[in-house]
């Protein structure tokens, strides 16, 4: 066999391995993605490896097989919730994906959709096939759990706060209250005695202080921790 033979030969055995790679690829991305598909940027065409039970009951079992712009514009159009439609923009075309892929290998975003008037949350993972600038792969994931898992832990951290705020209200303001109200009540028996007048003086500024101090930290617009923590560093002791 000749040099061209041979050359030729390396390469088809190159092309399928790299096939066999790429169809791995993909089959491992449908075990963990409701939704896989394959695009390619050169004809324009879409196929769908793996459809999420949602999407083919809406647009039926052939949806996502064709012309990528058609099927997605769809898609986008009629499933996703309209504020985040914008986030599909960048790959909502095939100049788009040739624009992204052409400096990077992958790009994802979060996302939700309006199914049945309720939401759901997704992500999307576009990555490259191998080397190849032409074969892209688009992957979706359910988070509906994941999103359910952090409203459970930022319920349980408002919970964590107002048990904070309801324990300084117990504990500091009614003592501070009742404070200020006797040093203003021993104020008035100790006019002739200026030292002593000085003294409840600043036992009620600083009293007066706290409960200010207190007030801002139990308000209700401190509904985290970041604000919480916020008003706390902002509040100086030189506001008396």
């Amino acid at each position: 066999m000749d040099r061209e033979g041979t050359s030729g030969m390396i390469n088809a055995q190159k092309m399928r391995s790299e096939m066999e790679l790429s169809h791995k690829i993909i089959d491992a991305l449908c075990y963990s993605y409701q939704g896989v598909y394959y695009a390619n940027t050169t004809t324009g065409q879409v196929r769908c490896y793996r459809m999420a039970r949602a999407v083919r009951d809406k647009f039926g079992s052939q949806f996502g097989n064709g012309d990528y712009e058609t099927h997605f514009y769809n898609f986008v159009r009629n499933v996703i919730y309209y504020e985040d439609q914008k986030l599909f923009e960048p790959i909502l075309t095939i100049a788009g994906l040739r624009k992204i892929f052409s400096r990077q290998m992958s790009y994802s975003f979060s996302y939700r959709m309006l199914i049945d008037n309720e939401i759901h949350y997704g992500q999307v993972e576009a990555l490259r096939v191998l080397d190849s600038k032409d074969e892209i792969v688009l992957a979706f994931k359910s988070m509906d759990k994941q999103h359910q898992l952090m409203v459970n832990e930022y319920e349980k951290e408002q919970h964590r706060i107002q048990e904070i705020i309801s324990h300084l209200k117990n504990v500091a303001l009614t003592p501070l209250e009742s404070i200020i109200s006797e040093g203003k009540n021993v104020k008035l028996g100790l006019e002739s005695q200026d030292t002593a007048i000085e003294s409840i003086d600043k036992i009620i500024r600083d009293s007066q202080f706290l409960l200010k101090f207190l007030q801002v930290i139990v308000s209700d617009k401190n509904d985290n921790r970041e604000k919480l923590e916020e008003a706390i560093m902002r509040f100086k002791y030189l506001e008396k």
